[in-house]
């Protein structure tokens, strides 16, 4: 799994969470990296703000595409975002959740993506 948000307090998080769920998990703090770490590794699953400097969840989205790299990708937006994330999911975003999140609804999320596989 890769968490991508540009805030190191929601990285974090989501590596705590998902650790105790017994999930492998690298971050990236921007776009940028995350499509760098997308292009040397293998992940079945990318949690990925929207908005973040340099480059945005949707632009590295689109980039995946380009590369034939296709985890599953679950956008995490805030309210305004919510437009964009539903072009995301047009883009191959498999969801999206909005912040503020509830773990527990994340991780139900996760889990049902990954069983649809």
């Amino acid at each position: 799994m890769l968490c991508v948000d540009d805030k190191e307090d929601l990285r974090k998080s989501l590596t705590q969470q998902f650790t105790n769920e017994d999930f492998d998990v690298d971050t990236a703090e921007d776009g940028d990296v995350a499509l760098e770490k997308i292009k040397a590794n293998h992940y079945d699953i990318v949690l990925m703000d929207l908005k973040m400097p340099k480059m945005s969840g949707k632009d590295v989205l689109i980039e995946m595409r380009k590369l034939n790299k296709n985890p599953y990708v679950i956008i995490l937006s805030a309210g305004d975002d919510l437009t964009v994330a539903q072009e995301c999911v047009k883009l191959g975003a498999k969801d999206y959740i909005q912040k503020p999140y509830d773990p527990e609804e994340l991780l139900h999320v996760v889990i049902k993506v990954l069983g649809s596989a």
